[in-house]
């Protein structure tokens, strides 16, 4: 048997093109301390209160985290709407319309893009941490933790 030429990614490996794509090639210090923060936000939080601060924090036009919070804003709710995981979404959503959707979704559609948005989550933490152009060797100082920690 000849394996296809394109096969199907598994929805971590999906959910991991999706996170460089939202933090870019470098990350810094504070990118990379919200990001750590968002599963746990996420778990905390929910996904509802947890998507709206991140639309609260989103800024096409701003810094490197308000672009990045713009972005995966973005990306979520494009996600969500391709496969088709929440009612009343398409690919023309809006990060708000995709706000007001997950508010009007029943528990078991809340609850299966809560673990599509967590996987997301987590893997935003870890490439945050990979990516984080900072070091103490550089001489940097910021917030964040220590490289290496767990998080």
């Amino acid at each position: 048997m000849s394996r296809p030429k394109h096969p199907v990614s598994r929805v971590d490996q999906a959910a991991a093109g999706i996170a460089f794509r939202i933090l870019g090639e470098q990350v810094n210090r504070e990118l990379r301390t919200r990001m750590r923060q968002l599963p746990m936000r996420l778990r905390g939080s929910g996904l509802a209160a947890t998507y709206a601060f991140i639309l609260s924090k989103a800024d096409p036009r701003g810094d490197r985290l308000a672009q990045a919070y713009h972005r995966l804003a973005a990306h979520v709710a494009e996600q969500i709407a391709d496969r088709q995981l929440l009612s009343g979404t398409s690919r023309k959503t809006t990060p708000h319309e995709f706000l007001r959707a997950l508010s009007e979704a029943d528990v078991h559609d809340y609850a299966r893009v809560s673990v599509e948005v967590e996987i997301l989550a987590v893997w935003l933490s870890r490439l945050a941490e990979a990516l984080c152009e900072e070091t103490e060797e550089n001489g940097s100082t910021g917030e964040g933790g220590e490289r290496g920690r767990d998080s």
